[in-house]
């Protein structure tokens, strides 16, 4: 694979306009745009079935593309949406960006592959072109990280699951010895659950060092939805799942670019769109992973709201996993409670306002006096 530890990211740009390929060209060519960002090695071609090729061939080479511009429409060709449905087929992580003269555009190939598919209204200014080129660059960069990271901590669990079953068939052997090898299984599966456990909190300190501003959001996070789960009076296991879910919630963050998460100003939409798809990255790195819970998907609806009106899915009431539910209100009250780039603190009492406010309407009415009960009656605080 292209070191990733390069600033150098390759862009794939097709338009059936020469004039345009000289455009990007011009915008994107090395040493012509801010130190500060990346280099760029650009490829251009005239026709969609050249981009495709081209796509191809960067497997080949072990070269890779992060980002393809592609034109909507290139007589005698096929079109740029066809392109890009063809290149997400051989790369699903490459990020297409279709470039269209039309106002709007209303296309099923959407619906497959949305977190990867952008659209940019032509003409466009070259600084949209240097911003897409750099966002989606170093989140291409920082998603190939994270299967790599995804990769170590799987085969952690498969080696840990291994020894697991080894000490589980010596049980069986030695009958004579069954106390003390139960023991010692324990002893193996209380080891795994530490190593499972240190390993997240690494992940988790890798994400809020990025973000000055949200340091230890998420095990404060952890802390209040454990504390709820417990006034809940719910099983120990679940309470256990709660808590792990609630320390890595976040994780998908760290396929944001850092500017991003540190911006003082109100965000744009395409920013704003990329936060939002941290939920969705969050579960693409963990479904994979066999946890004794579904961390995955407690992950992946912790922004969903009782009324629909959350993401990534818009799920409602009891199609949101009661767990996520009581992440959702821990994840609420911290975020307002505590200073961001963009705002100082609101205030404890302005964020219990909100859970009360909103209480059965965007969150679960049990998990609300739960949280307004340990605060108010019980002394439940963050540490300082």
């Amino acid at each position: 694979m292209q070191d990733l530890n390069s600033k150098s990211l390759r862009i794939l740009a097709v338009d059936d306009d020469s004039t345009v390929r000289d455009l990007y060209q011009g915008i994107l060519k090395p040493n012509n745009h801010s130190a500060a960002l990346p280099d760029f090695e650009l490829t251009c071609c005239s026709q969609g079935d050249e981009a495709v090729e081209a796509v191809k061939r960067s497997f080949k080479e072990d070269a890779p593309y992060a980002v393809a511009f592609l034109d909507l429409n290139m007589p005698p060709g096929p079109d740029g949406e066809w392109a890009a449905e063809q290149i997400h087929n051989l790369d699903p992580r490459i990020n297409t960006v279709v470039v269209t003269g039309y106002r709007s555009t209303n296309s099923s190939k959407r619906a497959r592959f949305s977190d990867k598919l952008l659209y940019l209204q032509k003409p466009f200014h070259p600084r949209e072109i240097i911003q897409f080129a750099t966002a989606l660059g170093i989140k291409w960069q920082a998603e190939n990280q994270l299967l790599t990271m995804q990769a170590d901590l799987e085969n952690l669990v498969e080696q840990r699951t291994a020894e697991l079953l080894k000490s589980n068939r010596l049980l069986k052997v030695e009958v004579e010895n069954r106390k003390r090898m139960q023991q010692e299984l324990q002893q193996s599966f209380e080891s795994l659950k530490k190593a499972m456990q240190s390993t997240i909190q690494a992940i988790s300190m890798t994400v809020e060092k990025r973000d000055p501003y949200t340091s230890g959001h998420q095990q404060r996070v952890a802390n209040l939805a454990k504390a709820i789960a417990v006034e809940l009076k719910l099983p120990e296991s679940q309470i256990e799942s709660i808590y792990m879910a609630a320390a890595i919630h976040d994780i998908g963050k760290i396929s944001l670019p850092a500017e991003i998460l540190v911006k003082p100003i109100p965000l744009s939409n395409i920013e704003i769109s990329l936060i939002q798809a941290h939920a969705q990255a969050g579960y693409d790195i963990l479904k994979g992973i066999e946890f004794p819970w579904a961390i995955a998907d407690i992950v992946l609806q912790h922004h969903e709201r009782m009324d629909g009106s959350g993401y990534p899915h818009g799920l409602a009431g009891d199609n949101i996993v009661f767990e996520a539910r009581i992440i959702c209100v821990a994840d609420v009250v911290e975020t307002m409670a505590s200073r961001r780039a963009y705002r100082p603190s609101i205030g404890m009492d302005k964020a219990l306002e909100e859970i009360a406010a909103n209480r059965g309407v965007l969150y679960d009415p049990r998990v609300v006096d739960a949280c307004l009960k340990i605060f108010r009656e019980k002394g439940f605080s963050f540490p300082n």
